[in-house]
């Protein structure tokens, strides 16, 4: 189970790039940031729908990353220290609908189904 969580929402420019934008994330952006954070055990990427209509974007994601760390700190410092020599792409919406992050810690669990 991880032991901390980030969870980062990004959208591509546009449904047109999004072929190019989910090759770029998942070939290049993933594996960039799992080496410079250095304890992502897992990523799982989910489209953001809405729930009034249950339309699926097609272009906003949220990246799910599972750390195997408590140092929530360090993770992100180690990631803001690698952002200016990482891989980015025009691909990736900065102006209208830009990145968010969240940097979560597991608590104990308050339901098991």
């Amino acid at each position: 189970m991880a032991k901390s969580l980030l969870i980062a929402t990004a959208s591509a420019t546009s449904e047109a790039d999004v072929e190019a934008y989910n090759q770029w994330y998942l070939g290049t952006h993933i594996p960039e940031v799992s080496a410079a954070i250095g304890c992502v055990t897992k990523v799982t990427r989910y489209a953001v729908v809405d729930p009034a209509t249950g339309v699926e974007s097609k272009v906003r994601v949220s990246a799910i990353y599972e750390l195997d760390t408590d140092d929530v700190q360090a993770a992100a410092a180690a990631l803001g220290g690698a952002i200016p020599t990482m891989t980015m792409t025009n691909l990736m919406d900065r102006e209208i609908d830009p990145p968010v992050m969240q940097w979560l810690h597991v608590l104990p669990a308050a339901f098991q189904g």
